[in-house]
């Protein structure tokens, strides 16, 4: 078997005493480069060192706001929203080269490396809403394939394993108007580049409710939240994604903090946002590498070598610190390698 690689969702909180909005303002003003240059280093460098194989590059920033604020600014455009090739740049990619440079000095190895885009859904529901413009979408669809053209010229040190459009709305809202041709179109579209790269082109799904129409376009893995929901595993059929040579990204340990800390809540009787030496609870007694082993075991006992990639189940972003989040990283990649070698040991 093949063994299943460790990737992540991309975000995680700031560091203690910066704010997602400092960094927002820092990222378009440009005036606070060496801080936040420093703070997307540290970050990337702590996934690799927790055992990240394929590492996304730090997010401190809103998906959607990060592309569509460049969308936005007239200047970056030819017309109204049909962005500049060259203006689809994303900031962070441009930071972690220097890292990769250093991983590739010290180990002789090219970094491989996950790059996120917001999907052509989300990004048009942010930007127009429900009401459906399929001329508005497909341009959407276009300007990601931009930014994703630009990530593999950003690729100088590293490259680039995996391209993730994130469609969380997919499966989930039911306010989306686009018929099933339009949304395989945006999705073809916006992937194009991407396929002809010859890298894995992944959506990241909440819910696999969509997983058949994503098998219909160009896109070879679908990533959805298995360890929170282990029942959406239910809603897949091995033949269609075997017919379709499609692979799964599973979500393997949770991310859902608020349920976690209530349940750390409910069994110690405490207020864990107060009381915050419990909320280690959630990675020494729950998020453990034994229970991720598991879920992986029984997730690969249904859907077997269409697991490709396994990772939480989304970003971390939300979470209370930074330490607790790459704690939940670290006890990840322990879960995947126990499983990848149990499995190695079969053999």
């Amino acid at each position: 078997m093949q063994e299943i690689t460790f990737i992540d969702g991309g975000s995680l909180p700031t560091p203690e005493g910066l704010t997602r909005e400092w960094v927002k303002a820092a990222a378009e003003s440009r005036a606070e480069d060496e801080k936040l240059f420093s703070m997307v280093r540290k970050a990337f460098q702590r996934k690799i060192d927790v055992g990240v194989d394929v590492p996304t590059y730090p997010q401190f920033r809103d998906m959607i706001g990060q592309f569509l604020d460049i969308i936005r600014d007239e200047k970056n455009c030819y017309e109204p929203y049909v962005v500049k090739e060259e203006n689809a740049k994303i900031l962070e990619l441009e930071i972690i080269d220097e890292v990769a440079k250093h991983y590739r000095e010290k180990t002789g190895e090219t970094l491989e490396v996950r790059v996120c885009v917001a999907g052509p859904t989300d990004l048009y529901l942010q930007a127009f809403g429900t009401t459906a413009f399929a001329d508005a979408y497909h341009i959407m669809a276009l300007d990601i394939e931009n930014f994703i053209k630009q990530a593999f010229k950003a690729a100088k040190n590293f490259k680039i394993r995996v391209i993730a459009l994130d469609e969380p709305s997919l499966g989930m809202n039911d306010r989306i108007q686009f018929s099933d041709s339009d949304i395989i179109s945006a999705l073809t579209l916006a992937s194009t580049h991407a396929r002809k790269q010859g890298v894995d082109v992944e959506i990241h799904l909440h819910s696999p409710l969509k997983y058949k129409l994503v098998c219909e376009t160009p896109i070879n893995v679908i990533g959805f939240e298995y360890a929170a929901t282990p029942s959406y595993i239910d809603l897949m059929d091995k033949k269609i994604l075997e017919d379709s040579n499609t692979y799964i990204r599973l979500g393997v340990s949770r991310t859902d903090i608020s349920s976690l800390i209530g349940m750390v809540n409910e069994t110690y009787g405490v207020n864990a946002w107060k009381e915050k030496e419990y909320m280690q609870k959630i990675v020494t007694e729950m998020e453990t590498p034994d229970l991720i082993q598991k879920r992986l075991e029984k997730a690969y006992s249904i859907l077997g070598d269409r697991i490709k990639y396994a990772s939480p189940d989304c970003g971390l972003a939300f979470w209370p610190d930074q330490e607790l989040a790459f704690k939940l990283l670290e006890n990840t990649a322990k879960g995947i390698n126990a499983f990848n070698a149990e499995m190695k040991n079969r053999e």
